[in-house]
């Protein structure tokens, strides 16, 4: 099983490539619309978000603790959504996540309007930083994909 992939997403105008890893502990989900979240690095983010997001993109990173600053009801902007999390080294997080237009894995459509959460750490795949972390739903949803094209 091949856990890379290329990955193309698009929001708006806006397209950017990421190498994907196929990440069978990746369960995230959003709690409020029960969507599969796929997680990135800032490097993808800000190739998508519009240019009045930079600013909350980059206060995100710099201090991910300014999250719990905002008030969900007028300063989120469309489009945007904090999503709790866990980790193995820590719980009880938040984390930004931008609804895209659009993700290709390996040419094959995945999904309209998936949901990618910002990772507030960096990490790297095969020495790059714009990289994506999909869910194992991914792997599935490919898979199904892929047997409907070639019938």
């Amino acid at each position: 099983m091949n856990f890379l992939t290329n990955v193309l997403l698009g929001r708006h105008s806006r397209i950017t490539n990421a190498i994907g890893y196929l990440d069978t502990g990746n369960t995230l989900r959003c709690n409020l619309t029960g969507r599969n979240v796929a997680v990135t690095t800032y490097a993808v983010a800000i190739e998508l978000a519009p240019p009045q997001l930079t600013p909350l993109l980059d206060d995100y990173i710099k201090k991910p603790s300014s999250i719990y600053e905002y008030d969900y009801r007028d300063d989120i902007p469309a489009g945007i959504h904090i999503i709790p999390y866990n980790t193995i080294c820590s719980g009880n997080q938040l984390m930004l996540a931008m609804d895209i237009d659009y993700m290709f894995i390996d040419s094959s459509y995945m999904e309209h309007r998936p949901l990618i959460g910002i990772s507030p750490n960096t990490f790297n795949i095969l020495h790059t930083d714009k990289c994506i972390l999909l869910s194992k739903y991914y792997m599935k949803r490919g898979k199904r994909h892929v047997k409907h094209n070639k019938g």
